[in-house]
């Protein structure tokens, strides 16, 4: 009896304490990790390595979720007299106050609501990144869908969660909610004066609108050469709030370039960023220079002045509101003045893909923005009272009919279809839109190529000097998409490859039909 005891005693101790002690085993381990040099690795053994470590964060991202869920439910920042748990993880570990709540609200997200995507988590099926995606876009899902349909959500971005990087799946979920949504009174969904919140989202959760996805580090992850798609976690995040929402207080200690550089030229510490959100919108973050923000406020000013309406009523809209529709406005006039210079040989503006069938008949596919977004239903039908459209037919895998032209120089409307069917530059992993991409003739025009689909593609102008240049090849696959062939030094066996960010948007209709 007595050692029966013993062994429970035993058991319990191992029990208590083992969570810190396999901390402990960790901590050592990695210790001696870092004492090792990985010179000695053979190129397959860098290779698992690198992709058991991304596997392992994966893990131990899910082991911090569960215990900061414990210590929420415990009231645990409570009795050590913070205010909240992101309060007290703010001061513990010093942690910026966004990423402090969204740690909170992503654990509690993957114990609960997204269970089953704290599964794939754990087992290191996905990222840290992607599962984070995952918890905001069910967050930002209409409130009216039943359960059955927001499981079916989670089930569908769970499965392109394991090809898709997080900046892909933002995209997804924002046509994910697009198709879910039944009453569209606005550009993201849902009344964006619900809830007496001009971002709409989740009604006062901290980390549950779009404008907690500033510091949206992945869900809008900025290229490797600084492109459109978002913008790095640092430049996100906003330093202080103004009354009205300007931008206040401390800029956080980030003056960017050396001193005597600013001094010769104020203008070098002017950033502007683009990082998309599940919400199907966009933030917008940046800093200018007094003589740049003196510009725009200038060219705002008479735009953002407020409106009565036509029986003398009180604008509505607040100061935020008022300059963000005063830049659409300002944005607007200049295209349709043509002022604007031109980008990639096409005179800019608004261009919409539209499947035929919802253009004429209301069909389900979804609009699309150039830049990759769902346009709202609402939104198509007044831009389609003044715009001017043209067909592009397209085939089963959305390849556009051949419109070859005689001359080299690719005609706007050739340009239009190149840009449905490669979606921006075609060599693998680069994310450029087809507005920073030249026309490049698969078989060069001197060399008897024509001008036509089938010989042409995007590529931006980094990586068109690189299939120029370094060898890379370009062929069609069986679908008439393009596929680059790496040069011998790169692939000894020369396998073709694509940009996974020139893949058509999975069809999700179907899931929810």
């Amino acid at each position: 009896m007595d050692g029966d005891e013993a062994v429970g005693d035993g058991v319990g101790v191992v029990a208590a304490s083992g969570l810190p002690a396999r901390m402990a085993v960790i901590s050592e381990q990695v210790g001696g990790m870092l004492e090792e040099d990985p010179w000695h690795l053979s190129d397959s053994e860098l290779e698992g390595l690198i992709e058991g470590l991304h596997e392992l964060g994966s893990r131990l991202t899910a082991v911090r979720g569960q215990v900061l869920v414990d210590a929420f439910n415990r009231g645990f920042a409570v009795r050590q007299g913070a205010a909240d748990l992101p309060s007290w993880l703010r001061e513990r570990l010093t942690l910026a106050p966004l990423d402090a709540r969204r740690q909170v609200a992503v654990a509690r997200d993957l114990d609960d609501p997204c269970r089953a995507t704290g599964q794939a988590l754990a087992a290191g099926d996905i990222g840290a990144e992607q599962a984070r995606v995952i918890c905001e876009a069910m967050r930002a899902l209409p409130g009216g869908i039943s359960p059955e349909q927001r499981a079916a959500a989670e089930r569908a971005l769970l499965d392109h969660a394991r090809s898709l990087d997080p900046h892909q799946l933002v995209r997804l979920a924002a046509r994910l909610r697009e198709h879910l949504t039944t009453v569209d009174t606005s550009s993201g969904g849902d009344d964006p004066q619900a809830g007496g919140s001009e971002a709409g989202g989740s009604g006062g959760d901290p980390a549950g609108g779009p404008a907690s996805n500033a510091a949206g580090g992945a869900s809008g992850a900025e290229g490797p050469d600084g492109g459109p798609n978002g913008d790095s976690a640092a430049e996100g995040d906003h330093a202080g709030e103004g009354e009205d929402g300007d931008a206040g207080g401390s800029r956080g200690g980030r003056w960017p370039g050396p001193a005597d550089e600013r001094m010769r030229d104020p203008a070098s510490m002017r950033r502007f960023s683009l990082t998309d959100t599940p919400w199907g919108t966009t933030l917008i973050h940046g800093e200018l220079d007094a003589e740049g923000a003196a510009l725009l406020r200038t060219a705002l000013d008479g735009l953002a002045a407020p409106s009565p309406g036509e029986d003398g009523a009180p604008d509505r809209r607040s100061p935020t509101r008022r300059r963000a529709d005063a830049l659409v406005e300002l944005v607007g006039r200049a295209l349709g003045a043509g002022v604007v210079p031109t980008s990639g040989g096409v005179r800019p503006h608004l261009l919409v893909t539209v499947p035929w069938a919802t253009l004429l008949a209301g069909g389900k596919e979804l609009a699309e923005t150039s830049w990759g977004l769902p346009l709202p239903r609402g939104v198509l039908n007044r831009l389609s009272c003044d715009a001017e459209v043209t067909r592009i037919l397209l085939d089963p895998q959305g390849v556009p009919l051949d419109v070859g032209r005689t001359t080299r120089t690719i005609p706007p409307a050739l340009r239009r279809a190149l840009a449905v069917r490669d979606r921006g530059c075609v060599f693998p992993g680069c994310d450029r839109p087809p507005s920073w991409c030249e026309g490049h003739h698969v078989i060069h025009w001197p060399c008897g190529g024509v001008t036509a689909l089938h010989n042409l593609v995007l590529l931006c102008g980094t990586h068109h000097r690189r299939v120029h240049h370094d060898g890379w090849d370009i062929v069609f696959d069986d679908h008439q998409l393009p596929q680059l062939i790496p040069p011998h030094r790169i692939d000894p066996h020369r396998r073709p490859r694509r940009n996974p960010y020139c893949q058509r948007p999975p069809d999700l209709v179907s899931q929810f039909t």
